[in-house]
């Protein structure tokens, strides 16, 4: 698996909360592309530091289980043959 590197100049904290969720989500083989995986972690990071956060664990584990909620979403999908939540 290659290692896709994200780094926020504005906080220290932001990278080191991007690493431990990728390490996190990679031992665990949840991350089913790793592109995706890194923009979404990036973007749910960026705007947690955005938001003032700063405690870089609060921020890995909000960040991994937003993945996590996430990837949910799009295999209740999948298996809804690509209908939203109540057949629409």
């Amino acid at each position: 698996m290659t290692h896709i590197i994200f780094s926020d100049y504005r906080h220290p904290a932001a990278e080191q909360a991007y690493e431990i969720a990728w390490d996190f989500l990679s031992r665990t083989d949840a991350i089913r592309d790793e592109f995706e995986a890194c923009v979404f972690l990036a973007q749910r990071i960026t705007v947690m530091v955005e938001e003032g956060h700063a405690n870089r664990i609060r921020m890995a584990n909000r960040a991994i289980s937003e993945y996590q909620h996430h990837v949910e979403e799009a295999d209740d999908y999948i298996r809804r043959g690509g209908r939203r939540a109540g057949g629409h």
